[in-house]
């Protein structure tokens, strides 16, 4: 057996409505090869439910963020 690793980005966020935390984000995006990994952790479903928008736009804001970090990466 021989030991393999890989060195990961790793990316947190944090969607707040009104200084409530309503949903985290978390990426590990590798510095090589592979596929990054996005996650979506809804804290309050009433503030998810009533603020969709809201938390949907700072997804995206995420997302827009890992494919940054990604490009860069790529361009190394």
């Amino acid at each position: 057996m021989a030991l393999e690793t890989q060195q990961t980005v790793a990316l947190s966020g944090t969607s707040k409505i009104n200084g409530q935390t309503v949903a985290n984000f978390s990426a590990n995006i590798p510095q090589n090869d592979g596929n990054s990994n996005i996650s979506l952790n809804i804290q309050s479903q009433v503030l998810y439910d009533a603020n969709r928008k809201e938390v949907r736009a700072d997804q995206a804001a995420f997302q827009a963020k890992v494919y940054e970090i990604e490009d860069n990466l790529l361009a190394q």
